[in-house]
């Protein structure tokens, strides 16, 4: 595999973050220390994307939970005979709760 260069403008800003990481890894060349800051930058960029993703189905999860757990309280209120637009909330879970204590 034939190795490709990137061409670095060096800056005041570059030469103070190459000096600082190759006194942190004295055994590194310059190109080494540019490769690895890259591998780690790119590692962490993956390790955001992913949890993104995980927050992303998380509360996709979560909003289909809240909808179907609707869909089954008003389920079991029409079997008790009940109107759900006029129960408040408290007095499902009193119902509920009730409900279960007997059973």
């Amino acid at each position: 595999m034939s190795q490709t260069q990137i061409r670095l403008t060096r800056n005041p800003d570059i030469n103070k973050v190459l000096s600082f990481l190759q006194s942190k890894y004295q055994l590194l060349s310059e190109a080494d220390i540019i490769k690895m800051a890259l591998s780690e930058k790119f590692q962490k960029e993956r390790e955001n994307i992913f949890e993104l993703q995980k927050e992303r189905r998380v509360k996709e999860a979560w909003e289909y939970v809240k909808k179907e757990g609707k869909k089954l309280g008003d389920k079991m209120m029409r079997e008790k005979g009940l109107d759900p637009k006029k129960v408040s909330e408290q007095e499902f879970y009193n119902l509920f709760l009730d409900d279960h204590k007997h059973n």
